[in-house]
């Protein structure tokens, strides 16, 4: 078992930081300029180009993606797992989430959306969600050690 927790634990951080990474990639492109998502967020909440609320809450939320992230790898290696992998795994389908649409509607022009930033951030989401549900059906089951009667016997 503790094999299975070690290769889950190092899916997880690795699927992780690939999905930062990808963040950092480029996601739009204007012409010959490049910005990655938190450029293209801000830019997109200065123009107020959405009017849609829930998604100008996401993209204002859009900057703490590196935090999560980070607090996701430090309770997993810090050995809350269950915390950490529940929380990896609603963390990683949210930011794949984004990252299909984005990746969904990419495609040439000279303004649109670059596949690259949304590709490996999505690559990155699907190996950490896959490690973090591994690292939860891999670990060990508590059981409890059956109750007796107070007088000695079995029940």
């Amino acid at each position: 078992m503790r094999a299975a927790r070690l290769i889950t634990l190092l899916a997880t951080t690795t699927g992780l930081a690939v999905l930062l990474a990808g963040t950092f990639l480029p996601w739009f492109h204007s012409g010959n300029v490049q910005r990655h998502s938190y450029q293209a967020a801000g830019l997109a909440g200065r123009l107020s180009l959405l009017h849609n609320g829930f998604a100008a809450a996401m993209l204002r939320g859009w900057i703490a993606v590196p935090l999560l992230a980070a607090l996701c790898a430090g309770l997993l290696v810090l050995g809350f797992r269950r915390t950490g992998a529940t929380l990896t795994t609603l963390f990683a389908i949210s930011v794949g989430t984004i990252a299909l649409l984005a990746l969904v509607q990419s495609g040439g022009g000279l303004v649109g959306i670059t596949a690259t930033g949304p590709a490996t951030t999505l690559a990155g989401a699907v190996v950490a969600l896959a490690g973090a549900l591994g690292g939860l059906v891999a670990g060990p089951r508590r059981t409890r050690k059956p109750v007796y009667s107070r007088r000695g016997g079995r029940p």
